[in-house]
């Protein structure tokens, strides 16, 4: 710290931050080589966890062959290849640089196939952090309006009757900025129905939910095909890398920004995920861990008269310190954000990592093993008999 005098960003974050100094499998190192049970999970990406051993040696066969940036390679036709297994009803695919990239190249055909310039986005929905941000939904000007996620009703009242001006329906199945809010059952067809009877294209945000919840994404879980989705943080293993994917065949037109080439290691890594991901047992994997985790949790909470609500879709959850159920931003703001940051710092010091935020998702992976849950919920065990004290009056 004191060598950091020169980086007063790192010094202000360390005390919720890691310095790291190296990750492996379900574990993240300290500069002091101490190991915490990691659940941030690299904002989801670690999902085979840190360090595989298979991606890797794909990446050090990119990085041998010293290819330079700026040409496009052959790896492109084979993840395209491998994804079309994952995601039969992609027609065509463009791989970006960036999430971010993905989704403004995605913006950008919606307003031209349309000719229509707005766009909807759930008010739970992740941060695009592309184009006008949608918390400015308020100005009549700002082509991103926000409508109330989950109000299947309100939605699709929206589309309905902004179908003349609204090119695209962005959809986060997972309401990620409120952490993990699932849609009830038969929500996203009837919603996506609705775009479509409307001529409103649906953008499906999997940004975090691709790969993770289910082989085929969200979609696959659902029964429902978008027009056009964005895919990422899965799939790049922790190596940056966006992918749009489109339900019909599209050819370059007039309009179309040039874009990067993608980068080669990015690609290789993402071939080695889905290699990965393509056993069953993966899967299997990851909703046993988790769900042992989940029940584990839950049982503590009520052992120690602690509120807490769990939401979960396959291996991505949020934990809220609340007596009611999360399912809005309302709900969300009624939890216990200030005791859920306590229990955050608390179970640093146990070597356990969540989100430091409340509403923030958190992710299991590949490589957490029921030692590594059994270690969390010891000292889950410890935590929260602590926390009951502090809020004695």
């Amino acid at each position: 710290m004191e060598r950091a005098a020169a980086v007063p960003f790192l010094r202000s974050d360390a005390d919720r931050v890691l310095l790291a100094k190296k990750a492996d499998g379900a574990r993240v190192f300290d500069i002091d080589n101490v190991g915490y049970i990691d659940y941030i999970g690299a904002c989801g990406s670690a999902m085979v966890g840190f360090a595989n051993p298979f991606v890797l040696d794909a990446v050090r066969k990119v990085l041998a062959a010293g290819i330079p940036e700026g040409f496009h390679v052959e790896l492109e036709v084979e993840l395209a290849e491998k994804l079309g297994h994952f995601l039969p009803w992609v027609d065509s695919w463009r791989f970006c640089r960036s999430q971010d990239e993905a989704f403004r190249h995605v913006l950008r055909w919606a307003s031209l196939t349309t000719g229509k310039s707005r766009f909807l986005v759930l008010d739970g929905g992740a941060p695009l952090r592309v184009g006008v941000p949608a918390d400015l939904a308020i100005d009549p000007t700002n082509p991103i309006r926000e409508v109330p996620g989950w109000d299947v009703a309100k939605i699709i009242a929206a589309v309905t009757s902004g179908s003349t001006k609204v090119a695209a329906l962005i959809l986060d199945p997972l309401m990620g900025r409120f952490g993990v809010v699932p849609p009830p059952d038969g929500a996203l067809e009837e919603i996506v129905d609705a775009c479509h009877e409307n001529e409103v294209l649906v953008i499906l945000d999997e940004r975090v939910s691709g790969f993770r919840v289910h082989r085929g994404g969200a979609a696959a879980c659902a029964g429902i095909i978008p027009n056009a989705a964005v895919y990422g943080a899965a799939l790049g293993g922790g190596f940056p890398i966006g992918v749009a994917a489109f339900r019909d065949r599209q050819e370059p037109v007039d309009g179309y920004d040039p874009m990067p080439t993608p980068y080669p290691v990015s690609l290789a890594a993402a071939e080695a995920i889905l290699s990965i991901l393509k056993n069953d047992s993966v899967y299997e994997h990851l909703e046993k861990r988790t769900e042992q985790l989940v029940q584990g949790l839950l049982g503590l909470a009520e052992r120690f008269s602690r509120p807490m609500v769990i939401n979960r879709v396959g291996s991505v959850f949020a934990l809220y310190l609340s007596d009611n159920p999360v399912m809005d931003r309302k709900t969300l703001e009624s939890s216990d954000g200030a005791a859920y940051r306590r229990l955050a710092v608390s179970l640093r010091g146990e070597h356990v990592l969540l989100p430091w935020e409340p509403g923030r998702a958190a992710f299991l992976s590949s490589t957490h093993r029921a030692k590594d849950v059994e270690e969390t919920l010891e000292a889950f065990e410890k935590v929260l008999p602590h926390l009951h004290q502090e809020d004695l009056p």
